[in-house]
């Protein structure tokens, strides 16, 4: 049963550790995650292309207007964006466990969904509290008790408090059936330092914080990750520059889709190919065996 608080480990703890606490609570807090200096550049990375960003969603549907928020920026694209932000965090082994760990059973790949800075100006209003996994409502049939569809690492570009909009959770909310209600007043902070990361369930309820200070912007990266079967919410293929691509490594080349979902463990065949051959072929990025 959860605590109703958010424990605090170091990123890199031992894999079991970090699923029991994310079984228990819904999400995770991981220390030091990234250095001083590899946030100083990831930021220096992402400042000017931020800067370039509006407030708010330019979208006509008021719901997503509202999520989105009017004093809120989200840059994506990261990937393409910050050499550090993905060989240090998202290619890391240790980001890679944890991610295998969320989807085990479910999927042996996983994509990545979304890398999204979220810049939370001051005078934005709590966001809606909702569940990650809402980008695939099938699901929502299976309750609690289904699979695992999405996860989200929060990954703090500088220190996170309440005042300025740390993510509101609720700890445990992750196990409640998906029609019990909940509150803005249920919920507390996920409250951490520059380069910490939260990691949490897509089950879990949450959402942005409001920022109640005069003139910090929050600053974080949502990092999240579904399962290799399902389309991810960022067009990575259509936006990443394949000069790029090729100097990746084969892993974080297929978490963009520039490689074949295999699932062999699970039975499950293969997927996203060409000529039933991995699709890293097609694009130039593996000679076939007999080359």
């Amino acid at each position: 049963m959860s605590t109703g608080t958010l424990a605090k480990v170091q990123y890199g703890a031992p894999v079991d550790e970090v699923m029991a606490l994310i079984r228990r609570d819904g999400g995770v807090i991981l220390e030091n995650a990234l250095s001083e200096q590899q946030v100083e550049r990831i930021n220096a990375d992402v400042d000017d292309e931020i800067a370039k960003l509006q407030c708010g969603s330019i979208k006509d549907d008021p719901y997503t207007r509202d999520f989105h928020g009017d004093r809120t920026k989200r840059l994506t694209n990261l990937i393409t964006l910050s050499k550090t932000y993905r060989e240090d965090f998202v290619d890391n082994d240790v980001t890679v466990a944890y991610v295998r760990a969320m989807f085990a059973g479910v999927s042996e790949t996983a994509w990545l969904n979304a890398e999204q800075l979220v810049e939370i100006h001051p005078g934005e209003k709590a966001q809606i509290l909702h569940r990650d996994m809402g980008s695939y409502p099938l699901f929502f049939r299976y309750g609690p008790q289904g699979p695992e569809v999405m996860i989200n690492f929060l990954v703090a570009l500088m220190d996170v408090t309440e005042e300025i909009g740390a993510t509101r959770v609720i700890p445990g909310s992750h196990e409640w059936e998906f029609d019990a209600p909940y509150t803005q007043e249920m919920t507390i902070p996920a409250e951490m330092k520059a380069g910490s990361a939260f990691l949490y369930s897509g089950k879990l309820v949450h959402g942005g914080g409001a920022n109640r200070s005069l003139s910090t912007k929050r600053r974080v990266i949502a990092t999240a990750f579904n399962p290799g079967f399902l389309v991810p919410e960022e067009a990575y293929p259509f936006v990443v520059p394949l000069e790029l691509v090729q100097t990746m490594s084969p892993r974080l080349q297929q978490m963009i889709g520039f490689r074949s979902i295999h699932q062999r463990e699970l039975r499950g065949g293969s997927l996203w190919q060409h000529n039933y051959e991995d699709i890293s072929l097609f694009l130039g990025l593996d000679q076939p065996a007999s080359a």
